[in-house]
């Protein structure tokens, strides 16, 4: 437990002292750099948890161009019961918008170093693509993604859905989104394919970003890992901060 802090601390540690530099790469380099760290109660990812209902201390650079190119990295722990301690992204894409519809392409490689299940590999790469408008009144979104051969070698797998926002008074928000992940190898990975959902509160503080979300899935704990509460309902809370 301690050992996956202290990565995740590092790692923090590291995106705030590149930040320190920005304003020195800036002068020497064309596009905008920018930092970012979090701690959040409990790292879920599409619906399920990845630090075995724990903490997570996470942290992410990036490097973006007028042009709407951009690339970034970003890591945070894990837990997969002794089977991986960090996960690693890397990324790059193109973002822009044409009469008010914003557009975002790219692919993401998912990192696990050293990790692996009975000689499956954890690491996996996606390409994703989404679009979405702002109405003022309610923003909403709808985004795509897919893997060749997803997580712990379990082949073909989409990932899509449709998101809404909407400002509140007083500087609140309010966002939320439902998604389906389908797997080609369902046994391979260890769920069924699944729908799963969120809806969040969030608000800016001193320049801190507050998350406050409810998670949930339609996953029975038979149907998550063989008996896990890993799918299970829950409320998380992020602060994070950028730079």
């Amino acid at each position: 437990m301690l050992k996956k802090h202290l990565i995740g601390g590092i790692a923090a540690a590291a995106v705030i002292s590149m930040a320190a530099t920005t304003a020195t790469a800036e002068d020497d380099f064309p596009g905008e750099f920018s930092a970012n760290v979090a701690y959040t109660t409990d790292y879920v990812f599409r619906g399920i948890s990845q630090t075995d209902d724990g903490p997570g201390i996470q942290g992410g650079f990036d490097w973006s161009h007028e042009s709407g190119i951009y690339l970034g990295t970003w890591a945070s722990n894990v837990d997969f019961d002794g089977a991986g301690e960090i996960e690693m992204d890397w990324y790059g894409g193109y973002a822009s918008e044409f009469n008010g519809v914003s557009y975002d392409i790219g692919a993401l490689y998912y990192q696990y170093p050293g990790a692996e299940d009975n000689g499956a590999s954890f690491d996996f790469v996606e390409v994703y693509g989404s679009v979405g408008y702002d109405f003022e009144v309610i923003a909403i979104g709808a985004d795509i993604a897919y893997s060749p051969d997803f997580f712990a070698d379990s082949g073909d797998a989409f990932y899509f859905g449709g998101t809404a926002s909407i400002p509140l008074p007083a500087g609140f928000g309010l966002d939320g989104g439902f998604h389906r992940q389908t797997i080609d190898k369902n046994l391979a990975f260890g769920t069924p394919n699944y729908n799963t959902w969120d809806v969040g509160l969030t608000y800016t503080l001193v320049g801190f970003d507050l998350d406050l979300r409810y998670v949930d899935t339609d996953l029975s704990d038979a149907e998550c890992f063989s008996g896990s509460n890993l799918c299970d309902a829950q409320v998380v809370f992020t602060v994070s901060r950028s730079f």
